[in-house]
């Protein structure tokens, strides 16, 4: 019982510090939407949106999947992390150069305005720092030291913020912007790396053999394959409407998944921090990674409902009230749609995570080739005839069936779930405070306050905590 409780604790500890990494790093972007939103508009928002989506995508083909790979390599063998770090700098050097080429290609090939593509172009300039950061995080994440990423990440994020309102002040617009991009990611690499320095003197550097990082590189190739097809996917629904539609659609789209980093942050913290215990798990069985999944995922669904709730009732408040701006309004029908996703992502992390850690490579990349292939053909139809509504349809589509695919793999190769019986102790506290929204009458955000109140009353008692950490244990 002590065992578990002592893993859960530090599974949480981590989550919170590497949430504080990822709330750092949403949060400076978020502010700087906010600016553009106010003092420039929907267009320029739009036009900002599609580079930062552009040099998402592109960052995790430069980092060529050695994250994934180096966390379980370091988890494995702790006083080896500086070699590790060091030749995966040196192995992501290639596909990094091939990345910032790939990304001004695209731009230029999908022929947008010459003000977007001078945007685009500034931030293929972000691409490399981007990957060395991630590679150093991974590292960080093996030794289980993630209380160093929000340090890490605070004085790029800092500059960030203060750099982008000082140049939209001063009369400059999203291209400079762009440029404050690059510049405070390199500030976020060289603040991680001087953090993982001073706090690993202890782990051997060793001598750097290039055909080491080749290996690692190779190694990586599988996750490479899942990490970039679902890039790919996340980024499809944005190219789709950028061709279909105009930038103003795009900014819209985008501005409403910004809303949604929060909870999807906290979902992929917990998912990242329970990855070194989940491959201690696997160690001694499939059974012990399926108990420690089921422990997590039960808490995560407990947080899934009232966030979606929240998200669903406020729409047209949180995107007029948040951008400050007015023409956003168009976009709260599409965020509503968009919070059901909510409901289906949490447990993704954990199960993903749980397959990697038993060795299950090649069905985490066949289930996001499935995703992608989903995308694909799900979001060229509807956002060919329904526009921004049916790039949220086709998100909502594209959470289901990332969802069934990895509950339904998980079962098979690991361990059987049994979420049935927790779902049904938590239908009480939800009917309840459906019925609280739709009964009540009351002004509606008096409404949705009394139906939080009810869930946490109802659901949370029901929770099992201590039965389920003593199987655990």
């Amino acid at each position: 019982m002590t065992n578990a409780r002592h893993r859960l604790a530090k599974i949480s500890l981590n989550a919170f510090s590497i949430l504080g990494g990822d709330v750092l790093n949403k949060a400076g972007i978020f502010l700087v939407y906010a600016m553009i939103a106010r003092q420039a508009g929907v267009h320029e928002f739009g036009q900002l949106s599609l580079g930062l989506l552009l040099l998402y995508t592109f960052h995790v083909f430069a980092v060529a999947g050695l994250p994934v790979s180096l966390t379980r390599e370091v988890a494995k063998h702790p006083a080896s992390a500086k070699r590790l770090l060091l030749h995966g700098y040196l192995a992501s050097l290639l596909p990094s150069m091939l990345s910032m080429l790939a990304m001004i290609a695209l731009a230029m090939a999908m022929q947008y305005e010459r003000d977007t593509v001078m945007v685009i172009t500034l931030l293929t300039l972000a691409v490399p720092f981007y990957a060395l950061t991630m590679i150093t995080e991974a590292v960080i994440k093996g030794r289980e030291q993630m209380h160093l990423i929000p340090i890490g990440n605070l004085p790029g994020n800092m500059f960030l913020v203060v750099a982008s309102f000082l140049v939209l002040r001063s009369g400059y617009g999203v291209a400079a912007v762009a440029g404050v991009v690059v510049i405070s990611r390199l500030l976020t690499l060289v603040s991680m790396h001087w953090l993982f320095h001073i706090n690993h003197r202890d782990c051997r550097r060793g001598r750097i053999h290039p055909r080491f990082s080749w290996m690692l590189l190779k190694h990586s190739m599988v996750f490479l394959g899942s990490d970039g097809i679902q890039a790919i996917g996340a980024s499809t629904f944005g190219l789709l409407l950028s061709k279909f539609a105009t930038e103003t659609e795009v900014g819209l789209l985008s501005a409403s998944f910004q809303l949604l980093q929060p909870i999807q942050m906290a979902y992929r913290s917990v998912g990242h921090s329970a990855f070194p215990p989940l491959v201690s798990a696997a160690r001694s069985s499939g059974k012990a990674v399926g108990e420690l999944g089921r422990t997590i995922i039960g808490l995560m669904l407990r947080l899934a409902f009232p966030a979606a709730l929240v998200v669903f009732c406020l729409a047209d408040d949180l995107l007029v009230t948040v951008y400050g701006n007015e023409s956003f309004h168009a976009g709260s029908l599409a965020l509503q749609i968009l919070a059901f996703t909510l409901l289906l992502d949490p447990m993704n992390p954990i199960l993903g995570h749980g397959l990697w850690a038993m060795g299950r490579d090649r069905v985490v990349l066949r289930i996001v080739m499935v995703n992608v292939l989903t995308n694909i053909v799900v979001g060229f139809v509807l956002i060919w005839q329904f526009g921004l509504l049916g790039a949220a349809a086709s998100v909502l589509v594209a959470s289901f069936v990332n969802m069934v695919q990895h509950y339904w793999c998980f079962e098979r190769d690991v361990d059987h779930l049994h979420l049935g019986r927790e779902l049904l102790s938590m239908s009480p506290a939800v009917a309840a405070a459906i019925a609280c929204i739709i009964l009540l009458p009351i002004h509606p955000y008096a409404g949705l306050l009394s139906a939080l109140l009810v869930y946490v009353v109802i659901a949370y008692p029901r929770f099992e905590t201590a039965s389920i950490r003593g199987q655990v244990s």
